[in-house]
């Protein structure tokens, strides 16, 4: 291992909090384990210079950011081998802990800063994720050479600009998941009355929680009409 890693990964050892993976069903194998751990120790180290989530988030970064990545894969589910393009992939989140226990898909990582670009590189080669490729830029000046079976988004703004953002990587047959937003209940009635004209419904919207640290959150799942 790194020497530098060395601290950071401890802490991830702290940070790591098992009877949250067994609350989702969850029991990781030591090599998988040990994956998480150099993944989260990899975010610890790097966040300062990086800037990959706020630095108050460091003590929860297991449940309110590695467990909330997994409620896609676990609310909704991707079938075997699909192809997954990540919007704004910042560190890493949603899309690594998803390819961490599902290391059959692929993933298309797009993030248009540079210094989270760079960090999704270096954690694909020292974790030696293969079924990844990393794109830096705006999402639209992106062009996979593939439609992505699923496009998925973290904290990318209202649930329109997300559904713009994604449908033009989307397959005809494919999904979007994304996250409640600040204004959920405006903008899903804005997603409703505008499904004729967009050309995009809500499938499904799925409630979850994470332990006792957040209530009443939701998963959005939308699709072509």
């Amino acid at each position: 291992m790194d020497e530098s890693r060395g601290p950071f990964f401890k802490l991830a050892k702290q940070r790591y909090e098992p009877k949250e993976l067994e609350r989702l069903g969850l029991s990781p194998e030591p090599e998988l384990r040990e994956l998480i751990l150099a993944y989260i120790g990899l975010v610890l180290r790097e966040n300062r210079a990086a800037e990959l989530l706020p630095e108050a988030d460091e003590k929860h970064l297991f449940l309110r950011h590695f467990c909330d990545s997994l409620q896609p894969l676990l609310l909704f589910g991707f079938k075997k081998s699909a192809v997954v393009l990540d919007i704004n992939s910042g560190g890493g989140f949603p899309s690594i802990p998803i390819r961490l226990f599902r290391p059959d898909l692929s993933f298309m990582l797009v993030e248009p800063c540079r210094k989270k670009a760079d960090f999704l590189e270096a954690v694909k080669t020292e974790l030696t994720l293969d079924n990844i490729e990393v794109y830096h830029g705006k999402t639209d000046s992106v062009k996979p050479g593939k439609k992505a079976d699923y496009v998925i988004g973290r904290g990318v703004g209202s649930l329109q600009k997300f559904a713009q953002a994604a449908r033009p990587f989307l397959a005809d047959d494919g999904h979007m998941y994304t996250y409640k937003t600040k204004q959920f209940a405006a903008e899903l009635e804005t997603m409703t009355s505008n499904k004729a004209k967009d050309g995009i419904q809500i499938r499904e919207i799925a409630q979850y929680s994470l332990g006792s640290l957040a209530q009443g959150l939701s998963l959005v799942s939308m699709e072509f009409v």
